[in-house]
């Protein structure tokens, strides 16, 4: 990313999904922040038959790529992998694509390294993949993986959670996963300090991986949101249970728990980003939803 000749002119991003929660928070977080501005075109442009001729109109520094998480399984999926290549054959400025630490199998007994290759195979994970691959075809490009995102809006796992346990419903969930819940303000923190530091001239590039610190179980998650839960409201009355998934015991022997957690040493050691505590930032979340609800 080249430096401007006006050191004090802010960053253009071209912002890709700034109606999803990722595109969202980028803005929030970014809000009283002068050195950003963003462009932000709609999802009927960039799948639109003209997204090409709409793009040559913009003049940005950055590309981000919000929208590839959410529309990975959608059926006009294609249609975003298209704008990905136009945007990296044509080498205008770089992408940073944020992708999922679902690219994984989850069959690794510590957490995943960049230099790890991808083995997911599921459709949501092939998908994935394949976009990382037409990103990372350009050198400049970065891809940015990152764990179990929470954010409070729309359907998100927190909300649906917590909308169960106000109704008193008990809780069964299967515990097959271990991961790292992160929100996606502190993901927004994080995609914006590496942007601000290639555009001020760091030279790193490639993947990254960032989650927050503390690994935990999917029932631990949601055992932390019903914790906060009755701290709010002393009545709340609801168990969480496991699920005995028959395919997990086999002969007798329980099967490997998958984990879908993320080493983050490469982030801290290129570009000085430390993980953040994810407890906090879900206290504060369930105790904000339980005020407006």
């Amino acid at each position: 990313m080249s430096n401007q000749d006006d050191i004090n002119a802010p960053i253009r991003i071209l912002l890709l999904g700034s109606d999803t929660e990722i595109g969202s928070a980028l803005l929030a977080f970014s809000k009283d922040q002068n050195e950003f501005e963003w462009l932000c075109p709609s999802e009927s442009v960039l799948l639109g038959s003209q997204v090409e001729t709409e793009l040559e109109t913009l003049q940005y520094d950055v590309v981000i790529d919000a929208l590839s998480l959410r529309h990975a399984l959608q059926d006009d999926y294609s249609k975003v992998q298209h704008v990905l290549s136009l945007l990296s054959e044509k080498k205008t400025a770089p992408i940073m694509m944020i992708s999922s630490v679902r690219v994984f199998s989850g069959e690794k007994s510590a957490s995943y390294l960049e230099t790890d290759e991808p083995d997911g195979t599921d459709s949501y994970a092939r998908v994935l993949i394949a976009s990382e691959e037409i990103v990372l075809r350009h050198e400049e490009n970065i891809v940015l993986r990152t764990g179990w995102l929470f954010s409070g809006h729309s359907d998100d796992f927190v909300c649906r959670t917590l909308g169960l346990i106000q109704d008193g419903v008990n809780l069964a969930y299967k515990d097959n996963l271990v991961g790292c819940p992160t929100p996606v303000s502190d993901l927004a923190r994080v995609a914006l300090s590496v942007i601000k530091q290639r555009h001020y001239g760091a030279k790193n590039t490639g993947i990254y991986h960032y989650c927050c610190a503390e690994e935990i179980s999917w029932i631990g998650l949601v055992e932390a949101i019903l914790a906060t839960s009755g701290q709010m409201d002393p009545k709340v009355n609801v168990e969480v249970e496991s699920i005995e998934d028959s395919l997990m015991v086999m002969d007798g022997e329980v099967a490997q728990i998958k984990r879908q957690s993320l080493s983050c040493r490469r982030v801290f050691n290129h570009y000085g980003v430390k993980q953040r505590p994810w407890r906090s930032n879900l206290r504060n979340l369930v105790k904000e939803l339980y005020k407006t609800n």
